[in-house]
């Protein structure tokens, strides 16, 4: 239990702390105080999972102190209830006995906002990041499928719900990808980037971002988006596709939720038809534009660089020297070829690269 999980902010928790933290919101939750706490994940937020005598079974987030605001917190977990009203496969939101959607938690000296969700029985990701990278996860194409249905769902209900006027969260647009200050960091901060690596990505950052810049932004292409579909995040259960952690949500091209989904597969010797299984679940739910398409690729790299980025400011987490090691220097190359018109290393002559738009 002495384990230490080192938050971005500066500080750092014991899991007894945290353990600590998780127990006292039991009660505001109107769960069971003697319920049965089980250490899940830590990657940017502590999830719990807690069991009451009964079975019945929440999961706790201890959501990271200095990351979201509480205006950012709300937007989150009202819009994952409309989400869910609208019949998208989204965690249900557990309210306080107060009504509220999070609290402020104290315990052992620390405080964190903490909130809850019903427990997603007998499910298990679709994959994590670095089997998946690594070449050992083989999925059949049928799971892009239910992916892409998902996705396409989400899409549909976010456009039906459209954005509120006290929405609070941030903009996966042109600045947000690709300008010169992005959302998850400077992609070139990575320490272990060589010369030119570090040049190319210095050559492509604008390059992308006027082709981003010249996309329509209409409510049909741009609105909101998880942001973050990775296989972490994509729950297989006996239902179908669930998607979890919308930590980093907020408003985007809808077609970046499809290329996360999709990213860590693209060393994947069947990539065609992962690709392609996904853009036809999608397509069974709402159309996919021609534009959208054609800046796949492009949103594929500005997705590569946001892992960089993310793994720069996190200097000696495992997660981000896997990331400096193992993707940093493929994303780099994908940024030489895209600054050189060059189609990416997915694309073959029975997959061709679908027409960039002028940059």
């Amino acid at each position: 239990m002495a384990e230490l999980q080192h938050c971005h902010d500066g500080r750092s928790m014991h899991i007894d702390l945290a353990h600590q933290v998780a127990r006292a919101a039991l009660v505001p939750f109107g769960l069971d105080p003697e319920a049965r706490l089980d250490f899940i994940k830590y990657r940017e937020n502590h999830v719990f999972r807690a069991t009451d005598p009964d079975g019945a079974s929440s999961a706790i987030r201890l959501h990271r102190p200095g990351y979201r605001d509480e205006d950012e917190l709300r937007s989150e977990l009202t819009y994952l209830r409309a989400l869910r009203q609208a019949g998208v496969e989204v965690p249900e939101v557990l309210p306080t006995r107060t009504g509220e959607l999070f609290t402020l938690v104290h315990a052992g000296g620390e405080s964190r906002h903490v909130s809850a969700q019903r427990w997603i029985e007998d499910a298990r990701p679709f994959g994590d990041i670095e089997s998946v990278l690594a070449g050992r996860h083989h999925p059949e194409p049928e799971a892009f499928v239910r992916i892409g249905a998902l996705l396409g769902r989400l899409h549909a209900a976010a456009i039906s719900i459209g954005v509120p006027a006290d929405f609070r969260r941030s903009a996966w647009d042109a600045s947000g990808l690709a300008g010169p200050a992005p959302l998850w960091g400077d992609p070139r901060a990575l320490a272990s980037l060589t010369l030119r690596e570090r040049a190319a990505i210095d050559r492509a950052l604008p390059a992308l971002h006027a082709q981003f810049s010249a996309l329509p932004t209409s409510p049909s292409v741009f609105g909101v988006i998880h942001a973050d579909a990775s296989p972490e995040n994509l729950l297989e259960t006996t239902d179908g596709v669930v998607l979890i952690d919308f930590d980093d949500f907020g408003t985007g091209w809808f077609v970046f939720d499809l290329v996360t989904a999709i990213f860590h597969h693209a060393h994947h010797p069947r990539y065609p038809d992962y690709e392609r299984a996904l853009i036809t679940g999608y397509t069974r739910e709402r159309p996919l534009g021609e534009q959208e398409l054609a800046a796949w690729d492009a949103f594929m790299l500005a997705r590569g660089l946001t892992y960089l980025a993310w793994a720069a400011e996190r200097p000696g987490d495992p997660a981000s020297d896997f990331v400096a090691t193992e993707v940093a220097p493929w994303v780099a190359r994908l940024a030489e070829l895209y600054d050189q018109d060059e189609p990416s290393p997915w694309r073959t002559s029975t997959h061709p690269l679908p027409e960039k738009d002028p940059r």
